[in-house]
């Protein structure tokens, strides 16, 4: 039972000291040739513990004048896994892709911790390049402390549950017990249809998900945990879109709400009876995006 909790308090131990990062490759993933021919571009960040592949159908948006990039986090994608999320370092070396290359128009597409990094980013660039539109599409955005802390708490109970259903301590099988609950909130097991779409996709999911070794977990929430979204008025002028499940285990709507109706032009999409993997149990998220992309 203890392993199994474990996996989630990995939330909790996040503000264990950590050693100044030295500067690793770059970790923004990009064509320089699409670059340099690029006016707008297109930036896909990734939550934590998780690879750039699911944010793949943001391939559609690439055009001879859009360009497509992917910031990678650390342990996946090529990235050190010694490294950790740095939340200030992402957003200036996205800031300065915009400026480097004279962008008119940048989206980005982030989920969860990835659409932190993407609000942070924004910020920049409307400081330094001001001229510049910027569009943020969050997806199953995390929230401001303390609500990281809370979701620790949250999913350490729902991982207690989780390893009562399944009758078992492996990390591995609670974990993809509790996966069906991030994905299709805590009464999915109430709901029969809710209940057969979580196992067709946990059994789809089964082979490719792996636990983080140790310390990554850490080294990927710890920023996130202190971040505060400071001064939200440098957001102004640039268009916000939240996309968020309406049953989301981790971050609830309701706070979630809150947060949106505190930020200037921001909207928040709800989708009923979807959790936290949206990209995952609804597919169709991408299609408001896309099309807001390539809009004129």
């Amino acid at each position: 039972m203890r392993r199994a909790i474990a996996i989630m308090l990995l939330w909790l131990l996040a503000a264990c000291g950590v050693p100044e990062q030295d500067t690793g490759p770059d970790p923004l993933l990009f064509d320089a040739l699409a670059m340099s021919q690029a006016d707008s571009v297109v930036i896909g960040i990734p939550g934590a513990l998780t690879s750039i592949r699911v944010l793949a159908p943001l391939q559609d948006a690439l055009s001879p004048t859009r360009a497509v990039a992917y910031y990678r986090l650390p342990g996946y994608d090529g990235r050190p896994e010694a490294e950790w999320v740095d939340i200030t370092r992402a957003a200036n070396r996205i800031s300065y892709l915009v400026s480097d290359y004279g962008l008119q128009r940048i989206d980005l597409v982030g989920h969860s911790t990835g659409a932190v990094i993407a609000m942070e980013a924004a910020k920049q660039i409307r400081r330094t390049s001001p001229k510049t539109q910027v569009h943020v599409h969050a997806i199953s955005t995390a929230l401001p402390a303390p609500q990281p802390l809370l979701a620790g708490v949250r999913g350490a109970a729902g991982t207690v549950t989780a390893a009562l259903r399944a009758r078992s301590v492996k990390p591995h099988t609670v974990w993809m017990d509790y996966y069906r609950t991030l994905a299709y909130g805590a009464e999915v097991e109430a709901d029969p249809e809710a209940a057969q779409a979580a196992d067709a996709l946990a059994q789809a999911n089964g082979d490719r998900i792996v636990l983080p070794t140790k310390g990554l977990g850490r080294r990927h929430t710890r920023a996130l945990r202190r971040w505060t979204n400071p001064d939200p008025g440098a957001l102004k002028g640039t268009t916000l879109d939240f996309y968020h499940g309406a049953v989301d285990p981790v971050f609830p709507p309701r706070i979630t709400a809150r947060f949106v109706n505190k930020l200037p032009d921001a909207e928040l999409h709800l989708i009923d009876g979807h959790g936290h993997l949206l990209m995952m149990t609804y597919p169709d998220v991408w299609a408001p995006i896309l099309t807001d992309i390539k809009a004129p």
